[in-house]
């Protein structure tokens, strides 16, 4: 972006956003209705308010409400334990659900048919989808803290389709505490235990609303950068995700002062369904637009749980390797943080984008580990043991933290849409599928031959370094010359597009780019990104079945996504042979 940082922070209205966080503190968002049509209005009301171009889309969506649950111990003695239900898990009959309880500290469901089963930790979508599967009468989670943590119980992206209707829980889902998981253990440990489970969860169809802000660019606006966040909530939700919808209402005012200067669109959604729907909302949106997603938009920036009181620890979360330069380069510029960690996209986030092509970044602030309210196991607010809970409240929130995280969003997003030759590193793609080949082809030694998909691999790197030197050059000619025209620059970014489309299908997707994968079947994946390529990494389990009929089965599956990894490579070469055959005919 042309502007300079002094003149970009000057802009960010700290009034603005105490206003937004006041009102949103007070909105509860997680019953469907009345408190999210609330913030909808809300959202566009400031919006109009801005001089914002924007829309409301109206859809039906498979959403699921928890509304009350009950935990009573019958027994070898009565008491009641404190309880959450969840979305996506099954109503019990009125009166409840009598079952005899089983401990599994291993976690084997299996073991637990007809039973109330006991689990440790934080709810399992995946657990639960085998707890059905097994025929369990009733999932019990105790949660590792005294705090219980609202979640989603499905493993299906976004609204099911009709071939993944099996994969909805039929299971009743419950989560007490640490305490009251201590007391069953406890109870157990004297002789059998009898329980009485009561679960209420409306689940259904209902209409949802996804406000759109739109500011077009001057020069290319049918190109876009997307940034969007979730204003659907658990209560009143301040940190997950109040602190993203107000850092989304600044960046688009913002934004709008300089859309003089932006060359390329920015658009921003709020996201509903969310934590009622995995992901709901933006799995619509990736359907229902996705044709000029694949075509014209350059990027993903997600914004979930800025301006968290202490996160001070800034990590370049769910970033594609492509994207991963320049989304340290603007950390480090705006924070001066030298060491960020970085971590590869994971099936969470509102990542409905990833196996359309589309690359993804987000500056996401951590509390630091060690500080007091740290907890490993949370996916939200920072790391604040308040996520998710009936504890996330205004007191939670630091606007000095958001105004840090709304100048990163702007940087990102005006930057994107402003530069002459995009910012994306396609030999740093090359060199992690090299990476991910070379492992396995270690890890099934004699089950697979990955000699020819690794050179393919060594092809394309050959191809995505030449093409980084032509960009850096180029880039550096036009930071040097103040250029914001296009430079005759189309055909490479038209390439490094492309080279998105092609290769992130496979890096991210099982499905393709016409699905969204299961949660389940696609992991999560760490900093290290050792679970990319998910269809591939499979291979891993071939040397385990050796002698067993799943080893033909399997090696079957694997050779036909090692056959689409190939023709990925094979396109992605040709594309930056033609990026390259472009530039060198390029007049200097």
């Amino acid at each position: 972006m042309v502007l300079d940082r002094a003149t970009l922070r000057a802009a960010i209205s700290r009034s603005k956003l105490e206003n937004h966080l006041g009102w949103l503190s007070a909105v509860r968002r997680d019953t469907g209705g009345p408190g999210e049509d609330r913030t909808v209005e809300y959202i566009t009301r400031e919006l109009e308010s801005y001089g914002v171009p924007f829309q409301v889309h109206e859809f039906d969506s498979y959403l699921s409400y928890p509304s009350r649950a009950t935990l009573e111990v019958l027994q070898p003695e009565r008491l009641f334990l404190p309880v959450l239900t969840h979305s996506f898990g099954c109503s019990t009959p009125r009166d409840g659900l009598v079952a005899d309880l089983k401990y599994l500290p291993e976690g084997d469901v299996g073991r637990g048919a007809g039973q109330a089963v006991l689990l440790d930790g934080v709810l399992s979508p995946a657990k639960v989808l085998e707890a059905t599967r097994a025929g369990v009468a009733v999932v019990i989670f105790a949660n590792p803290d005294r705090y219980i943590h609202n979640m989603i119980a499905t493993t299906v992206w976004g609204t099911p389709s009709l071939s993944q209707v099996d994969r909805i829980p039929r299971v009743p889902v419950v989560s007490t505490n640490c305490e009251g998981g201590e007391t069953l253990k406890h109870l157990l440990e004297k002789g059998p235990v009898k329980v009485r489970v009561v679960a209420e969860v409306n689940t259904g169809w209902f209409r949802s609303r996804l406000p759109e802000a739109v500011i077009p660019g001057t020069h290319l606006p049918d190109e876009f950068v997307l940034a969007g966040g979730h204003y659907c909530a658990w209560e009143v939700g301040v940190t997950d995700n109040a602190t993203g919808v107000a850092c989304l209402l600044e960046m688009a005012r913002v934004l709008n002062q300089f859309r003089g200067e932006l060359r390329r669109s920015v658009r921003i959604a709020w996201w509903p369904g969310h934590s009622h729907g995995r992901y709901a909302g933006s799995a619509w949106y990736a359907d229902t637009f996705w044709e000029g997603m694949a075509q014209n938009c350059l990027a993903y920036y997600n914004v979930d749980s800025p301006g968290v009181r202490g996160a001070t620890r800034y990590v370049a979360r769910h970033t594609t390797a492509e994207m991963e330069r320049f989304g340290l380069d603007v950390i480090r510029r705006v924070t001066g943080q030298r060491d960020i960690s970085v971590q590869r996209p994971s099936r969470a986030a509102d990542q409905s984008f990833l196996a359309i092509g589309v690359p993804s970044l987000s500056c996401y602030p951590f509390l630091p580990e060690g500080h007091p309210d740290w907890r490993p196991w949370t996916g939200g607010s920072g790391g604040g043991w308040w996520w998710h809970t009936e504890h996330d409240t205004l007191d939670k929130a630091d606007v000095d933290r958001l105004i840090v995280d709304v100048e990163l969003g702007c940087t990102v997003v005006g930057e994107l849409c402003c530069a002459a030759v995009l910012p994306m590193d396609f030999a740093a793609v090359a060199a992690e599928v090299m990476g991910i080949l070379c492992r396995l082809a270690e890890q099934t030694a004699g089950s697979l031959d990955f000699s020819r998909l690794l050179r393919k691999a060594s092809a394309f790197a050959s191809g995505a370094g030449a093409l980084a030197r032509v960009q850096e050059k180029l880039s550096r000619r036009e930071k040097a010359a103040g250029s914001q025209r296009d430079g005759g620059f189309s055909e490479l970014n038209r390439v490094l597009k492309g080279l998105s489309r092609v290769l992130l299908p496979v890096i991210y997707s099982v499905g393709g780019r016409f699905v969204h994968d299961p949660a389940d079947l696609t992991p999560l994946v760490a900093a290290g990104g050792k679970n990319l390529m998910p269809g591939l990494a499979r291979a891993v389990a071939l040397p385990g079945l050796a002698g067993t009929r799943e080893y033909g089965f399997l090696r079957a599956e694997v050779v036909r996504e090692m056959n689409r990894v190939g023709d990925a490579l094979d396109r992605a070469v040709a594309l930056a042979n033609e990026g390259l055959a472009a530039m060198a005919a390029r007049p200097q």
